[in-house]
């Protein structure tokens, strides 16, 4: 099973969630604590057809003081969603006091940049596969966010983004104020947006989708109209939609795979290759779009992934998790974004849910994707 498992709460005595795994390792701030089994009743998971009887969960003793950082992986080293965590209890007020990061092995890059910026209190934001890769820096002139780790090159490309397309189109993106060299990589410090990650606005997160399609459709035409001045085609990389489409080929010659769903991926693949290209975030799951719900407005962030891609990719990333036949609907477009949202939420779908294949769901995705490439 592809699914590693989440991290449903921490709290100041422990941390829960479920996994496929047998077990699960635990470690905080970097010290391991132990394994724990994944044997716990999990009817919601079950229900979800992640588990076949549902015996996944677990739950860990901890001892936890403000700012320490949970981390929770597989025994072969795969994190958990929403792994690490950061432990900060109800009566703090979000913030760590910058001191904190000289004494705290995973606020090194935090501690450096204080050093040559007035940082007076910050917040750690995570990455995958666990790195301190943002934080929220309180600065004389206010909230500033900062990402590390940044080799120069990115960096550049990223500047040039930001002056030549994001700026001039009008795109919703904090801006970037400022490079910072830390040793041989560059701290990248952004305007901070007042908001709250959409996958955390619970139910109902769909309204905000439209706006964030206008922001992509104003990036698209500004992309088309200076494509013959812009580098637009330069982006940092795609990895998400190269090992998307590298796991379906590898799946469609896969000997062991169905010969009707091996046909059929092969043909999606080379119908979703040739559509057209459009400048795109290349990132844009939900925690990449924040949402300011009192002045109703919002912000796509994190940038890095820029490139010309398939029309319709972004939308299908930022809907994954949600049956075809209501992510197409509410994408709308043409048929050719419609065939990109279609196709790419069936090869999302296909690494989130293994049975999908097999299901009712599943054949009517494939069916729509014919319909919309006008192949009965």
């Amino acid at each position: 099973m592809s699914v590693s498992g989440f991290v449903d709460r921490v709290w100041a005595e422990g941390v829960s969630g479920w996994s496929p795994a047998p077990r699960v390792l635990v470690s905080v701030n970097g010290a391991a604590v132990g394994s724990v089994a994944c044997t716990n009743p999990r009817p919601d998971v079950q229900a979800a057809g992640l588990s076949a009887d549902g015996r996944v969960g677990f739950r860990a003793p901890l001892a936890l003081a403000c700012g320490d950082i949970v981390r929770v992986t597989t025994p072969q080293g795969q994190p958990l969603r929403h792994s690490p965590w950061l432990y900060l209890p109800e009566e703090s007020d979000g913030w760590l006091p910058v001191s904190l990061a000289a004494r705290h092995p995973e606020y090194a890059e935090i501690a450096a940049l204080a050093e040559r910026l007035p940082v007076s209190r910050f917040r750690p934001l995570f990455g995958q596969p666990g790195q301190v890769a943002a934080a929220k820096l309180e600065l004389e002139e206010g909230p500033r966010v900062a990402r590390f780790g940044v080799a120069p090159r990115d960096a550049d490309l990223l500047q040039h983004f930001h002056d030549r397309v994001l700026g001039p189109a009008g795109v919703a993106s904090p801006a970037l104020r400022q490079r910072v060299a830390l040793d041989r990589r560059q701290a990248l410090i952004f305007d901070f947006f007042p908001g709250q990650p959409l996958d955390r606005c619970g139910p109902g997160w769909e309204a905000w989708v439209p706006a964030v399609m206008a922001e992509l459709s104003r990036l698209q035409r500004f992309g088309a109209s200076q494509r013959p001045v812009l580098c637009v085609g330069a982006g940092p990389g795609r990895p998400l939609l190269h090992r998307l489409m590298r796991q379906a080929l590898g799946d469609a010659l896969s000997p062991g795979r169905a010969h009707g769903e091996s046909r059929f991926l092969l043909w999606l693949l080379a119908r979703l290759i040739r559509l057209p290209r459009v400048l795109s975030h290349g990132d844009l799951h939900r925690e990449n779009v924040l949402v300011d719900a009192e002045r109703g407005e919002l912000a796509l962030i994190d940038w890095e992934r820029w490139g010309q891609l398939p029309i319709g990719f972004d939308l299908a990333l930022l809907m994954r998790g949600l049956p075809g036949e209501v992510a197409e609907p509410l994408a709308g477009g043409g048929r050719a974004q419609r065939l990109g949202v279609a196709g790419f939420t069936y090869l999302f779908q296909r690494l989130d849910r293994p049975g999908l294949v097999q299901t009712q769901e599943g054949r009517a995705l494939r069916r729509r994707c014919r319909e919309l490439a006008g192949h009965r």
